[in-house]
C-alpha cells in the first residue's frame, strides 16, 4: 500500500505487460485515480501526481473533492472491509 497527503493506492503487477498498476481505495466505492509505471519510482511519481492533478481539478471546477476516509477505517483485512465501512456510514448518514 502507498500513501500521499492521506490518500491510500493498492498496487498490483501485470506480468503480461510488465507493468505496475495502482488506484486509489479509500476516498469512494469508486478509485479517484488509477495510474501505472514500470518501476516502483515511477510509480510513486505517478500516484503523487495522479493526487495532485486530482485536488488541483477539483479546486478549478468549484467541487469538493472527495477527503480520503480516516486511516482507522482502512484494516489489514484490505479493501472489503474499507467497502464494508464505507457502506455503513452511509447507511448511517
Amino acid at each position: 500500500m502507498m500513501t500521499y497527503k492521506g490518500y491510500a493506492a493498492t498496487v498490483e503487477f501485470d506480468d503480461s505487460v510488465g507493468r505496475l498498476h495502482g488506484r486509489v481505495v479509500n476516498s469512494s466505492p469508486y478509485p479517484i485515480a488509477t495510474f501505472e509505471a514500470t518501476d516502483v519510482d515511477g510509480l510513486k511519481a505517478e500516484f503523487q501526481r495522479s493526487i495532485d492533478e486530482y485536488l488541483l481539478s477539483a479546486k478549478k471546477t468549484v467541487s469538493s473533492p472527495k477527503n480520503p476516509f480516516p486511516e482507522n477505517s482502512m484494516s489489514d483485512s484490505g479493501q472489503n472491509s474499507t467497502k464494508t465501512s464505507r457502506v455503513q456510514r452511509q447507511r448511517e448518514g
